[in-house]
């Protein structure tokens, strides 16, 4: 497998380079987004979406377009990099970073890993690295002019995924911050949250109408909810999914699609949006859902440890940050 040097990379970055080149992140989404290559994608190091590529359940260019923004090219350069690789022919068949090799040799022309990794190229060019772990995004005067409410009342909302943001009822009033962010859908999660003005509630708006209760069923209203979802992104647009404060309905779907789109087990989907939005806390209710979600998506349970987070967060003996009402 040919290999590229880190000096190298930084030159095709540095000389804007980039409409013919991929630079693919093959490492675990923590560790993407603890730091990684700038104008890097990630398309997650988890056991399902390995299973899938192997078994030809999903192909290559379906994993790339539903992580990156643009349209991926087949004449473009690719550049995979794992944590710390030197040599490919030392990686396990059964590696990840191996398989996705393996995977785009056969769909693009020019495929090649970074030498040394991550690791090596954060090192030598560390301004040439970036990191998500603090999101951000850009607000518009009416969210800078009501930063001491959403202060003391809700936090700011949190951009998940490139086309998917989760935040609270105020933000999905605030016409002007869905407008600065490119937010044209908005996914209500509530019974009672108001229908945004100045939005088309035909086909832009979707409520779900759920309580945050112990009772309440959520897992029935996933699939429609991952359509609506879907349905932004394939639009090149952005969608708002929220609840009252976008810390327990509206988190479970957040965590679920997640979970779908992106092949993670429930313990790193929870994780990954946790980082972002760091209130979240899906009731008790939810969390046992979304365990059985879990094993929904699940076909082999031998893929997975017996005992999933979800099992461990519901055993344990603080409950406090689940059992929050929002």
């Amino acid at each position: 497998m040919q290999s590229i040097l880190s000096q190298q990379l930084a030159e095709y970055i540095l000389g804007h380079n980039l409409q013919k080149l991929l630079i693919i992140d093959s490492r675990s989404f923590l560790e993407y987004n603890d730091g990684h290559v700038t104008q890097s994608i990630n398309i997650g190091c988890s056991k399902l979406i390995k299973r899938r590529l192997i078994s030809n359940k999903i192909t290559i260019h379906e994993l790339l377009k539903g992580t990156s923004e643009e349209t991926t090219q087949d004449h473009c350069q690719v550049v995979v990099y794992d944590q710390s690789t030197m040599d490919t022919s030392s990686l396990a068949k059964d590696n990840f970073m191996f398989v996705i090799l393996n995977k785009l040799v056969k769909s693009f022309k020019d495929v090649c890993f970074l030498k040394g990794g991550f690791s090596y190229f954060s090192k030598t060019f560390p301004e040439l690295c970036e990191s998500h772990s603090n999101s951000t995004f850009h607000k518009s005067p009416r969210t800078i002019l009501s930063q001491p409410c959403l202060t003391s009342e809700f936090e700011s909302p949190s951009h998940i995924l490139t086309f998917l943001y989760l935040g609270a009822q105020e933000h999905a009033l605030d016409a002007d911050f869905r407008k600065a962010n490119g937010i044209d859908f908005v996914l209500n999660v509530s019974c009672l949250c108001p229908v945004p003005a100045n939005l088309d509630s035909s086909t832009h708006y979707m409520r779900i109408p759920v309580r945050d209760s112990v009772q309440e069923n959520i897992i029935d209203w996933l699939p429609t909810a991952f359509e609506f979802i879907d349905k932004a992104r394939e639009a090149n647009s952005r969608v708002l999914v929220h609840c009252f404060a976008g810390k327990s309905r509206s988190a479970t779907i957040a965590i679920a699609y997640i979970m779908k789109h992106l092949g993670l087990p429930l313990d790193e989907a929870y994780r990954f949006v946790k980082e972002k939005r760091p209130t979240i806390s899906p009731n008790l209710n939810f969390m046992g859902q979304l365990v059985q979600f879990e094993k929904d998506l699940t076909p082999s349970p031998n893929d997975f440890k017996q005992e999933s987070f979800g099992h461990q967060l519901m055993s344990s003996g603080s409950l406090t940050e689940l059992t929050a009402n929002v």
